[in-house]
Protein backbone atom coordinates (compact mmCIF):
# COMPACT_ATOMS: atom_id res chain seq x y z
CA UNK A 1 0.00 0.00 0.00
CA UNK A 2 1.02 3.59 -0.76
CA UNK A 3 1.91 5.12 2.08
CA UNK A 4 -0.44 8.44 1.22
CA UNK A 5 -3.40 6.05 1.40
CA UNK A 6 -2.48 4.40 4.57
CA UNK A 7 -2.20 7.79 5.83
CA UNK A 8 -5.62 8.51 4.67
CA UNK A 9 -6.87 5.15 6.00
CA UNK A 10 -5.44 6.08 9.27
CA UNK A 11 -6.78 9.42 9.78
CA UNK A 12 -10.66 7.49 8.81
CA UNK A 13 -9.92 5.13 11.85
CA UNK A 14 -8.71 7.89 14.14
CA UNK A 15 -11.63 9.36 13.33
CA UNK A 16 -14.04 6.34 14.04
CA UNK A 17 -11.39 5.36 17.27
CA UNK A 18 -11.78 8.48 19.24
CA UNK A 19 -15.59 8.59 18.90
CA UNK A 20 -15.68 4.62 21.12
CA UNK A 21 -15.80 4.05 24.23
CA UNK A 22 -16.46 0.73 23.90
CA UNK A 23 -13.19 -1.11 24.30
CA UNK A 24 -13.86 -4.41 22.43
CA UNK A 25 -14.83 -2.24 19.09
CA UNK A 26 -11.88 -0.09 19.09
CA UNK A 27 -9.66 -3.13 19.43
CA UNK A 28 -11.14 -4.62 16.75
CA UNK A 29 -10.46 -1.24 14.51
CA UNK A 30 -7.29 -1.29 15.46
CA UNK A 31 -6.50 -4.56 14.04
CA UNK A 32 -8.49 -3.98 10.99
CA UNK A 33 -6.48 -1.07 10.26
CA UNK A 34 -3.28 -2.27 11.18
CA UNK A 35 -4.15 -5.31 8.47
CA UNK A 36 -5.24 -2.94 5.70
CA UNK A 37 -1.86 -0.48 6.28
CA UNK A 38 0.45 -3.26 6.17
CA UNK A 39 -1.36 -5.12 3.51
CA UNK A 40 -0.82 -8.02 5.78
CA UNK A 41 -3.01 -11.81 5.84
CA UNK A 42 -3.41 -12.15 9.42
CA UNK A 43 -3.32 -9.85 12.29
CA UNK A 44 -3.86 -10.22 16.43
CA UNK A 45 -3.88 -8.12 19.39
CA UNK A 46 -2.95 -9.47 22.56
CA UNK A 47 -3.44 -8.30 25.71
CA UNK A 48 -0.87 -8.46 27.98
CA UNK A 49 -1.28 -8.54 32.20
CA UNK A 50 0.74 -9.77 35.20
CA UNK A 51 -0.48 -12.73 37.44
CA UNK A 52 1.02 -14.18 40.19
CA UNK A 53 2.65 -16.80 37.67
CA UNK A 54 4.14 -13.73 35.65
CA UNK A 55 3.14 -11.92 32.83
CA UNK A 56 0.35 -13.36 30.29
CA UNK A 57 -0.98 -12.96 27.08
CA UNK A 58 -4.53 -13.25 26.01
CA UNK A 59 -5.97 -13.09 22.71
CA UNK A 60 -8.80 -9.82 22.33
CA UNK A 61 -9.03 -8.92 18.76
CA UNK A 62 -8.03 -10.54 15.31
CA UNK A 63 -8.48 -9.64 11.24
CA UNK A 64 -7.52 -11.70 8.33
CA UNK A 65 -7.45 -10.68 4.81
CA UNK A 66 -10.60 -10.60 3.03
CA UNK A 67 -12.71 -8.62 5.50
CA UNK A 68 -13.06 -11.19 8.50
CA UNK A 69 -12.39 -9.97 11.83
CA UNK A 70 -13.87 -10.62 15.70
CA UNK A 71 -12.97 -9.82 19.36
CA UNK A 72 -13.37 -12.52 22.20
CA UNK A 73 -15.44 -10.69 23.91
CA UNK A 74 -17.74 -11.73 27.07
CA UNK A 75 -19.77 -14.74 25.01
CA UNK A 76 -17.02 -16.25 24.23
CA UNK A 77 -16.73 -18.76 27.28
CA UNK A 78 -12.83 -19.62 26.97
CA UNK A 79 -10.75 -17.44 26.49
CA UNK A 80 -7.16 -19.16 27.25
CA UNK A 81 -4.25 -17.23 28.47
CA UNK A 82 -0.72 -17.93 27.51
CA UNK A 83 2.57 -17.57 29.56
CA UNK A 84 4.49 -14.83 28.27
CA UNK A 85 7.89 -16.62 27.87
CA UNK A 86 6.21 -19.74 26.14
CA UNK A 87 5.68 -17.02 23.31
CA UNK A 88 9.37 -15.67 22.03
CA UNK A 89 8.08 -13.16 19.85
CA UNK A 90 5.57 -11.36 22.41
CA UNK A 91 8.47 -11.63 24.84
CA UNK A 92 11.25 -10.09 22.67
CA UNK A 93 8.66 -7.66 21.23
CA UNK A 94 7.56 -6.50 24.99
CA UNK A 95 11.25 -5.44 25.59
CA UNK A 96 11.69 -3.74 21.91
CA UNK A 97 10.27 0.00 21.63
CA UNK A 98 10.74 -0.36 18.06
CA UNK A 99 8.57 -3.67 17.39
CA UNK A 100 10.27 -6.75 16.56
CA UNK A 101 10.46 -8.75 12.88
CA UNK A 102 11.28 -11.96 11.68
CA UNK A 103 11.00 -14.53 8.34
CA UNK A 104 9.70 -17.47 8.32
CA UNK A 105 11.31 -20.40 6.19
CA UNK A 106 7.53 -20.30 4.49
CA UNK A 107 8.86 -16.71 3.32
CA UNK A 108 6.22 -15.19 5.48
CA UNK A 109 7.35 -12.33 7.36
CA UNK A 110 5.92 -12.00 10.98
CA UNK A 111 5.70 -8.56 13.20
CA UNK A 112 5.48 -7.44 16.38
CA UNK A 113 4.61 -3.71 17.85
CA UNK A 114 4.23 -3.27 21.71
CA UNK A 115 1.58 -0.75 22.83
CA UNK A 116 2.14 1.18 25.57
CA UNK A 117 5.43 1.14 28.51
CA UNK A 118 8.01 -0.86 27.05
CA UNK A 119 8.40 -3.77 28.99
CA UNK A 120 5.26 -3.99 30.34
CA UNK A 121 3.03 -3.23 27.26
CA UNK A 122 -0.50 -3.20 27.31
CA UNK A 123 -1.18 -5.01 24.17
CA UNK A 124 1.16 -6.59 21.45
CA UNK A 125 -0.18 -6.86 18.10
CA UNK A 126 0.83 -9.37 15.78
CA UNK A 127 1.05 -9.06 12.17
CA UNK A 128 1.94 -12.16 9.63
CA UNK A 129 2.42 -10.12 6.17
CA UNK A 130 3.55 -12.20 2.70
CA UNK A 131 6.69 -8.97 1.89
CA UNK A 132 8.34 -7.03 4.46
CA UNK A 133 6.81 -3.78 5.37
CA UNK A 134 7.81 -0.44 4.33
CA UNK A 135 9.77 1.76 6.70
CA UNK A 136 6.60 4.38 6.15
CA UNK A 137 4.05 1.71 6.76
CA UNK A 138 5.66 0.59 9.86
CA UNK A 139 5.61 4.54 11.12
CA UNK A 140 1.64 4.74 10.06
CA UNK A 141 1.23 1.94 12.53
CA UNK A 142 3.38 2.94 15.24
CA UNK A 143 1.65 6.02 14.67
CA UNK A 144 -1.84 4.21 15.11
CA UNK A 145 -0.94 2.23 18.16
CA UNK A 146 0.06 5.33 19.93
CA UNK A 147 -2.80 6.81 19.59
CA UNK A 148 -4.30 4.16 20.62
CA UNK A 149 -2.45 3.65 23.62
CA UNK A 150 -3.43 7.64 24.48
CA UNK A 151 -6.94 6.31 24.29
CA UNK A 152 -6.99 3.84 26.71
CA UNK A 153 -5.63 5.55 28.95
CA UNK A 154 -8.11 8.69 28.64
CA UNK A 155 -10.66 5.61 29.27
CA UNK A 156 -9.06 4.60 32.13
CA UNK A 157 -9.06 8.06 33.62
CA UNK A 158 -12.69 8.13 33.19
CA UNK A 159 -13.63 4.27 34.34
CA UNK A 160 -10.64 3.31 36.59
CA UNK A 161 -10.63 3.94 40.41
CA UNK A 162 -7.92 6.57 40.61
CA UNK A 163 -5.98 5.17 43.61
CA UNK A 164 -6.47 1.73 42.76
CA UNK A 165 -6.70 1.49 39.08
CA UNK A 166 -9.78 -0.71 39.63
CA UNK A 167 -13.02 -0.17 37.55
CA UNK A 168 -14.71 2.70 39.20
CA UNK A 169 -18.51 2.60 40.40
CA UNK A 170 -20.01 3.95 37.83
CA UNK A 171 -18.66 1.17 35.58
CA UNK A 172 -20.77 -1.59 37.53
CA UNK A 173 -23.93 -1.03 35.84
CA UNK A 174 -22.95 -1.48 32.48
CA UNK A 175 -20.66 -4.47 33.50
CA UNK A 176 -23.19 -6.29 35.66
CA UNK A 177 -26.18 -6.30 33.24
CA UNK A 178 -23.67 -7.92 30.52
CA UNK A 179 -22.97 -10.82 33.37
CA UNK A 180 -26.68 -11.20 33.95
CA UNK A 181 -27.55 -11.69 30.26
CA UNK A 182 -24.59 -13.71 29.81
CA UNK A 183 -25.88 -15.89 32.91
CA UNK A 184 -29.47 -15.69 30.83
CA UNK A 185 -28.07 -17.17 28.19
CA UNK A 186 -25.90 -20.06 29.48
CA UNK A 187 -28.84 -21.12 31.78
CA UNK A 188 -30.67 -21.64 28.52
CA UNK A 189 -28.34 -23.68 26.38
CA UNK A 190 -28.07 -25.92 30.25
CA UNK A 191 -32.19 -26.33 29.60
CA UNK A 192 -31.69 -26.86 25.97
CA UNK A 193 -29.04 -29.98 26.55
CA UNK A 194 -30.97 -30.74 29.11
CA UNK A 195 -34.37 -31.06 27.32
CA UNK A 196 -32.57 -32.70 24.45
CA UNK A 197 -31.19 -35.19 26.63
CA UNK A 198 -27.61 -34.23 25.38
CA UNK A 199 -24.88 -33.04 27.61
CA UNK A 200 -21.63 -31.84 25.61
CA UNK A 201 -19.17 -32.14 28.39
CA UNK A 202 -16.99 -29.86 25.97
CA UNK A 203 -19.51 -26.86 26.03
CA UNK A 204 -17.93 -24.52 28.45
CA UNK A 205 -21.75 -23.33 29.91
CA UNK A 206 -21.98 -27.26 31.09
CA UNK A 207 -22.24 -27.00 35.06
CA UNK A 208 -20.22 -22.52 35.01
CA UNK A 209 -22.21 -19.75 36.15
CA UNK A 210 -21.19 -16.61 36.76
CA UNK A 211 -21.05 -15.21 40.18
CA UNK A 212 -20.87 -11.68 42.36
CA UNK A 213 -18.46 -11.12 44.94
CA UNK A 214 -17.88 -8.55 47.42
CA UNK A 215 -14.71 -8.21 49.63
CA UNK A 216 -14.69 -6.08 52.03
CA UNK A 217 -11.13 -5.46 54.49
CA UNK A 218 -11.40 -6.37 57.96
CA UNK A 219 -10.77 -3.61 60.58
CA UNK A 220 -9.81 -1.35 57.54
CA UNK A 221 -10.54 1.49 59.86
CA UNK A 222 -8.13 0.78 63.00
CA UNK A 223 -5.53 0.64 59.96
CA UNK A 224 -6.24 3.87 59.12
CA UNK A 225 -6.44 5.25 63.05
CA UNK A 226 -3.09 3.28 63.69
CA UNK A 227 -1.31 4.27 61.09
CA UNK A 228 -2.32 6.96 59.26
CA UNK A 229 -4.97 7.21 55.99
CA UNK A 230 -1.43 7.29 53.96
CA UNK A 231 -0.55 3.50 54.92
CA UNK A 232 -4.52 2.62 54.96
CA UNK A 233 -4.12 4.18 51.14
CA UNK A 234 -1.03 1.82 50.64
CA UNK A 235 -3.32 -1.23 51.87
CA UNK A 236 -5.70 -0.74 49.49
CA UNK A 237 -3.40 -0.53 46.18
CA UNK A 238 -1.97 -3.91 47.49
CA UNK A 239 -5.21 -5.24 48.09
CA UNK A 240 -6.35 -4.19 44.26
CA UNK A 241 -2.91 -5.52 43.02
CA UNK A 242 -3.69 -8.82 44.46
CA UNK A 243 -6.91 -9.09 43.21
CA UNK A 244 -5.40 -8.46 39.51
CA UNK A 245 -3.16 -11.11 40.24
CA UNK A 246 -5.75 -13.99 41.66
CA UNK A 247 -8.34 -13.38 38.90
CA UNK A 248 -8.62 -13.52 35.45
CA UNK A 249 -8.16 -11.24 32.97
CA UNK A 250 -11.87 -11.73 31.39
CA UNK A 251 -13.08 -11.02 35.16
CA UNK A 252 -14.16 -7.75 36.35
CA UNK A 253 -12.87 -6.39 39.88
CA UNK A 254 -14.34 -2.92 41.04
CA UNK A 255 -13.69 -0.69 43.72
CA UNK A 256 -16.83 0.40 45.34
CA UNK A 257 -15.76 3.11 47.76
CA UNK A 258 -13.88 2.87 51.00
CA UNK A 259 -12.64 -0.60 51.71
CA UNK A 260 -15.37 -2.25 49.47
CA UNK A 261 -14.05 -4.17 46.21
CA UNK A 262 -16.75 -6.10 43.79
CA UNK A 263 -15.90 -9.08 41.74
CA UNK A 264 -18.11 -10.70 38.59
CA UNK A 265 -16.53 -13.99 38.18
CA UNK A 266 -17.32 -15.36 34.39
CA UNK A 267 -18.50 -18.95 33.59
CA UNK A 268 -16.62 -21.06 36.50
CA UNK A 269 -18.36 -24.22 38.13
CA UNK A 270 -19.57 -23.97 42.06
CA UNK A 271 -16.58 -25.91 42.86
CA UNK A 272 -14.18 -23.73 41.40
CA UNK A 273 -15.27 -20.61 41.93
CA UNK A 274 -14.90 -20.83 45.91
CA UNK A 275 -11.61 -22.31 45.11
CA UNK A 276 -11.04 -18.47 43.56
CA UNK A 277 -12.32 -16.64 45.77
CA UNK A 278 -10.63 -18.72 48.73
CA UNK A 279 -7.72 -17.97 46.91
CA UNK A 280 -7.55 -14.37 46.87
CA UNK A 281 -8.68 -13.90 50.26
CA UNK A 282 -5.52 -16.15 51.42
CA UNK A 283 -3.13 -14.11 48.72
CA UNK A 284 -4.02 -11.03 51.28
CA UNK A 285 -3.85 -12.99 54.82
CA UNK A 286 -0.32 -13.94 53.29
CA UNK A 287 0.88 -10.54 51.93
CA UNK A 288 3.09 -8.44 53.70
CA UNK A 289 1.95 -4.95 54.40
CA UNK A 290 4.18 -2.17 54.71
CA UNK A 291 4.34 -0.87 58.15
CA UNK A 292 0.76 -2.64 58.77
CA UNK A 293 1.66 -6.10 58.47
CA UNK A 294 -0.82 -8.93 58.24
CA UNK A 295 -3.96 -7.53 56.93
CA UNK A 296 -7.29 -9.74 56.17
CA UNK A 297 -10.27 -9.76 54.18
CA UNK A 298 -13.95 -11.04 54.22
CA UNK A 299 -15.63 -11.98 50.77
CA UNK A 300 -19.28 -13.21 50.35
CA UNK A 301 -20.73 -14.39 47.42
CA UNK A 302 -23.71 -15.40 45.06
CA UNK A 303 -24.34 -16.98 41.87
CA UNK A 304 -25.80 -14.38 39.61
CA UNK A 305 -29.23 -15.44 38.56
CA UNK A 306 -30.96 -13.58 36.16
CA UNK A 307 -34.46 -14.39 37.30
CA UNK A 308 -33.52 -11.59 39.97
CA UNK A 309 -32.91 -8.10 39.87
CA UNK A 310 -29.75 -6.63 40.06
CA UNK A 311 -30.48 -5.00 43.71
CA UNK A 312 -31.16 -8.51 44.82
CA UNK A 313 -28.03 -9.79 43.63
CA UNK A 314 -25.92 -7.84 45.06
CA UNK A 315 -28.22 -7.62 48.22
CA UNK A 316 -27.38 -11.40 48.45
CA UNK A 317 -23.62 -11.26 48.19
CA UNK A 318 -24.15 -8.37 50.59
CA UNK A 319 -25.71 -10.69 53.12
CA UNK A 320 -23.45 -13.32 53.02
CA UNK A 321 -20.43 -10.62 53.62
CA UNK A 322 -22.01 -9.42 56.47
CA UNK A 323 -22.16 -13.20 58.06
CA UNK A 324 -18.36 -13.58 57.37
CA UNK A 325 -17.59 -10.04 59.09
CA UNK A 326 -19.81 -10.96 62.65
CA UNK A 327 -18.42 -14.74 62.45
CA UNK A 328 -14.87 -14.04 62.91
CA UNK A 329 -13.68 -12.23 59.59
CA UNK A 330 -10.89 -13.48 57.41
CA UNK A 331 -13.59 -15.58 55.49
CA UNK A 332 -15.16 -16.58 52.60
CA UNK A 333 -18.82 -17.69 52.45
CA UNK A 334 -21.19 -18.44 49.65
CA UNK A 335 -24.48 -17.15 49.78
CA UNK A 336 -26.63 -20.12 48.95
CA UNK A 337 -24.61 -22.80 51.24
CA UNK A 338 -25.65 -20.22 54.18
CA UNK A 339 -29.64 -20.52 53.13
CA UNK A 340 -28.73 -24.14 52.69
CA UNK A 341 -27.42 -24.62 56.06
CA UNK A 342 -29.71 -22.42 57.83
CA UNK A 343 -27.56 -19.65 58.80
CA UNK A 344 -29.29 -16.90 57.35
CA UNK A 345 -32.72 -16.77 56.43
CA UNK A 346 -34.42 -17.67 52.86
CA UNK A 347 -35.20 -14.70 51.29
CA UNK A 348 -38.88 -12.84 52.13
CA UNK A 349 -39.36 -11.63 48.87
CA UNK A 350 -39.04 -15.58 46.79
CA UNK A 351 -41.56 -16.72 49.76
CA UNK A 352 -43.82 -14.15 49.58
CA UNK A 353 -43.78 -14.63 45.54
CA UNK A 354 -44.54 -18.45 46.05
CA UNK A 355 -47.31 -17.96 48.24
CA UNK A 356 -48.92 -15.35 46.04
CA UNK A 357 -48.25 -17.54 42.78
CA UNK A 358 -49.76 -20.71 44.76
CA UNK A 359 -53.56 -18.16 46.03
CA UNK A 360 -53.86 -17.55 42.56
CA UNK A 361 -53.64 -21.00 40.95
CA UNK A 362 -56.10 -22.03 44.05
CA UNK A 363 -58.57 -18.66 42.86
CA UNK A 364 -58.87 -20.48 39.54
CA UNK A 365 -58.79 -24.10 39.93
Amino acid sequence: MRTEVALLRLLKKLQSLEASRDRLSIAESVVVATLEILDARFALLHGFRATAQGYVTAPLAWAVAGGESATTNLDHFDVEETHLNAEPLLEECALAPEGFTSQESTGVFTLAFSIGPQGTPLAIVEVHCDARPSDALRDCVHQLLGIYAEHLCLLDYAELDTLTKLQNRKTFDENFDRFITMAEQAALKRDEDTEGEARDTSNATVGRFCWLGVADIDKFKRINDTFGHLFGDEVLIRVAELMKKSFRGTDKLFRFGGEEFVVLLRFVSAENAELVFERFRVAVEEHEFPQVGQVTCSLGYVQIDPGLTPAEILGRADEALYFCKENGRNRVCRYETLVGDGLIEAPVAAASNANLQADIDALFD
